[in-house]
C-alpha cells in the first residue's frame, strides 16, 4: 500500500530539490550518484526485493525468493527511472565543462521554486511533432468531452500536437518539432521540412541563408500559424507577465545541420547517451541497470 501510494512526479520533484542541496555540500558527482542510488532502491523495494531501506528509511514489504529483476515495475513508478535519468542530465546536474555557471545557477533556482507539474516538464520536456498536427490541434475541446491532462493545455483545454520521445531517433529531416521545458521553447526545423509549414511559421520558405536570431516566429496569419500560436499561449498560460514585456516564452530556432545550436538542443534529448561522466547511459541502458543493478555492475 505504501509503494502503491507513491507518485512518480512528486517523488522526482523531491529528489531533484534534495539533489540541489547535495550539489552545494559535496558536488555534482555525488548528487548524480545519490539520484541514481535512490531510484534503484525505490524500484527494488517496489518490486519486493530484500533491501528493506531506501536512503536510510525503512520500507515495509515482504521478502521474496524471486529475483526482483524478473518482476515488473509497478505502474505508478514506471516513469521514475526515466525522470531520474532526465534529472541527472539536466543542466542543474550535468557534468563536464560546457555548462556556464549562470545556466547552472538558474537551473538550481528553478528546481527550488517549481512545483510538481512544472518541475516534471522542466526535467522531462515535451517535444511536439508540429508536422503531424491534426486539424483539431490548437482548438479547445468540446464541453463535456473526456481528455488526458497531458494532451491539452490552458483553461480552455487547447488540444496539443502529438508528443514524441526525447531522442534524436525521433527527429526527421522532413519534420518540425517544438520542444517545451516550461521556461524556454526550441523549434527544430528539418532540412527537408514542408515548405508550407516553414512559410506559415517564418514568412519565408527557406531558412538556409537567414540568421535564426533575426527570425521572428509568426503566431498568427494563416490557419497553421494561428493554431500554433494558440498552442504556445496555452502551454505558457499565466507564466509570463505582459507588464514586463514578456507575454510569450522565448523560442529558440534550430536548423538541422547547425552544429552549434543543435549541440545545446541535444542536451535536452535525455533518452540518448550524453558525453559526460555519469551521463553515458541511454534510457534503455539505464532501465536495464535499474532493473538489475548487480548484473549490470558485473557486466
Amino acid at each position: 500500500e505504501v509503494i502503491a501510494s507513491v507518485d512518480a512526479d512528486a517523488c522526482t520533484t523531491l529528489l531533484a530539490k534534495q539533489a540541489v542541496e547535495v550539489v552545494m555540500k559535496s558536488g555534482l558527482d555525488n548528487a548524480r550518484m545519490r539520484l541514481q542510488q535512490v531510484c534503484v532502491e525505490i524500484i527494488r523495494a517496489a518490486k519486493g526485493g530484500d533491501k528493506r531501506t531506501v536512503s536510510g528509511y525503512s520500507v515495509p514489504g515482504q521478502q521474496s525468493d524471486q529475483n526482483p529483476g524478473d518482476k515488473p515495475i509497478p505502474d505508478n513508478l514506471k516513469l521514475l527511472p526515466l525522470y531520474t535519468l532526465a534529472t541527472m542530465k539536466n543542466v542543474a546536474f550535468r557534468g563536464g565543462t560546457d555548462v556556464h555557471p549562470d545556466q547552472r545557477v538558474q537551473a538550481h533556482y528553478l528546481i527550488n521554486e517549481l512545483f510538481v507539474t512544472d518541475m516534471k516538464h522542466f526535467i522531462y520536456p515535451r517535444m511536439f511533432a508540429l508536422h503531424e498536427m491534426g486539424h483539431e490541434v490548437g482548438h479547445p475541446l468540446q464541453e463535456g468531452e473526456e481528455f488526458d491532462s497531458e494532451a491539452v493545455a490552458g483553461r480552455d483545454h487547447i488540444q496539443l500536437p502529438p508528443v514524441v520521445n526525447l531522442s534524436i531517433d525521433r527527429l526527421s529531416s522532413n519534420g518540425v518539432f517544438l520542444l517545451d521545458n516550461g521556461i524556454e521553447m526550441y523549434l527544430w526545423v528539418g532540412s527537408a521540412a514542408d515548405l508550407n509549414i516553414v512559410g506559415s511559421l517564418f514568412g519565408v520558405h527557406c531558412l538556409d541563408d537567414i540568421d535564426p536570431a533575426h527570425i521572428r516566429v509568426q503566431m498568427s496569419g494563416d490557419d497553421f500559424a494561428t493554431r500554433f500560436g494558440t498552442v504556445v499561449s496555452a502551454l505558457h498560460e499565466g507564466k509570463f507577465d505582459a507588464s514586463d514585456g514578456a507575454s510569450t516564452p522565448k523560442i529558440n530556432i534550430i536548423r538541422e545541420g547547425d552544429a552549434r545550436a543543435e549541440a545545446m538542443f541535444y542536451w535536452l534529448l535525455v533518452e540518448d547517451r550524453a558525453a559526460f561522466q555519469g551521463g553515458t547511459h541511454s534510457y534503455a541502458e539505464f532501465m536495464k541497470f535499474v532493473n538489475n543493478p548487480s548484473a549490470s555492475a558485473g557486466s
